[in-house]
């Protein structure tokens, strides 16, 4: 994904015109209070080829709820239009959710009515009515991932309303623009009282991709080639240098309904951590992978889904699912809490007996050999970076 180099000699992501490269980080696009970062200096890449993480000194905590794919179309918005209160979308998870700093989860679909699908055939086309607008602000979402597999459902004109409703919503946002350049822009925006930088990436449907002629999605390899890394230090030192004080890495990967992330892109979140990010936001398999700790960072490998109106698949519960709270600050180490979650068509609500039993129970399996200590603490799973290192898991990767 990525083709050409900085005047330093290092990588730059493809689609960033050499124009953009030298102008700098001056570059924002403010909308309801956030900004999109954009922009690489020649300062920014020289870092990209090693490991600084400018940490501020500040003590301050954030917690941040996320949650994995907001699949708002097809019955969800018919619910909606029928009379669906957005906050009953919530349930009784609804309180927890409004006492997080900020909730950011996976925009599956485009908001938009748009008639006209995709010119090309797929599986399945997602579109949000514009009245999911109201349910994400009553779930308090502050930041959605666009780069994913259904963002362009509904072509470009679609994915741009989609951008103009959040923007209208004050709803942050990353991952899905005009050209190379808007698709990549992080997003950046404050959470109590931290500075947030959001990246948003995919490696779904390369169709998707924005070109320099065409809209699309931020289409990423998931590989750690120096360039691929390269492009990626440039847009976590830039974020840094605008001010942001914790950097989420949101990654739509991989295929439906696998139940472990691969050896690669654990690699990948990894060199991520150690680049600067802070969380690694995964979601796209419809169903939960494992959580770890590296160095002062998490990762979510896939939080599964969230709302949507899916028909359960035999051995693959897509309806079970946690809300994902992460208390993290600058220079503080992060900490986990992960409340079990039953989905119905367009509700969510809090898993109760068996079905709470059986995520807590499948979640403590998954993270089997993965540095994390999991605890049961009244109902829900705390999660701790290890005191011990991690046994070696006994199930193969996918």
């Amino acid at each position: 994904m990525l083709d050409l180099v900085t005047p330093t000699g290092e990588p730059k992501p493809a689609g960033l015109s050499r124009r953009t490269l030298l102008r700098g980080t001056a570059a924002f696009a403010d909308f309801g209070g956030m900004s999109a970062v954009g922009g690489l200096s020649a300062t920014s890449a020289a870092a990209a080829g090693g490991t600084a993480r400018p940490m501020p000194q500040k003590s301050r905590s954030v917690q941040l709820g996320f949650v994995g794919d907001l699949i708002l179309g097809r019955r969800v918005s018919e619910a909606l239009r029928g009379g669906l209160a957005p906050a009953e979308m919530w349930g009784d998870l609804r309180p927890r959710m409004l006492a997080a700093d900020a909730m950011i989860g996976n925009l599956e679909g485009p908001i938009t009515t748009h008639p006209v699908k995709w010119d090309r055939w797929k599986a399945f086309y997602f579109r949000a009515d514009p009245l999911a607008l109201d349910a994400l602000k009553a779930g308090n979402f502050k930041c959605l991932a666009l780069a994913n597999n259904h963002t362009i459902d509904y072509g470009a004109e679609g994915m741009f309303d989609t951008r103009k409703y959040l923007e209208s919503a004050g709803i942050a946002f990353a991952g899905a623009g005009a050209d190379p350049d808007q698709a990549m822009k992080p997003a950046l925006f404050t959470a109590g009282q931290v500075r947030i930088g959001f990246i948003s990436i995919t490696n779904n449907i390369p169709a998707f991709r924005a070109k320099p002629d065409r809209p699309g999605t931020n289409y990423w390899k998931i590989r750690t080639d120096p360039q691929t890394i390269g492009g990626l230090a440039s847009l976590i030192y830039d974020l840094r240098q605008a001010g942001a004080e914790l950097i989420i890495l949101s990654v739509h990967w991989g295929p439906n309904y696998r139940w472990w992330p691969p050896k690669r892109y654990q690699a990948f979140a990894r060199c991520a951590i150690d680049l600067g990010v802070d969380i690694v936001h995964g979601h796209s398999a419809h169903i939960l992978q494992a959580v770890e700790f590296h160095r002062r960072g998490v990762i979510l490998y896939d939080t599964g889904d969230y709302i949507d109106d899916f028909i359960v698949v035999r051995g693959f519960r897509s309806d079970y699912s946690f809300l994902f709270l992460v208390e993290a600050g600058p220079g503080l180490s992060p900490t986990l809490r992960m409340v079990p979650a039953k989905l119905s068509v367009a509700r969510v609500k809090r898993a109760a007996g068996d079905d709470a039993d059986t995520i807590r129970n499948d979640m403590i399996r998954r993270c089997l050999g993965y540095a994390v200590d999991i605890r049961e603490d009244d109902g829900e799973l705390v999660a701790t970076a290890p005191q011990q290192p991690a046994p070696e898991r006994s199930t193969a990767d996918a």
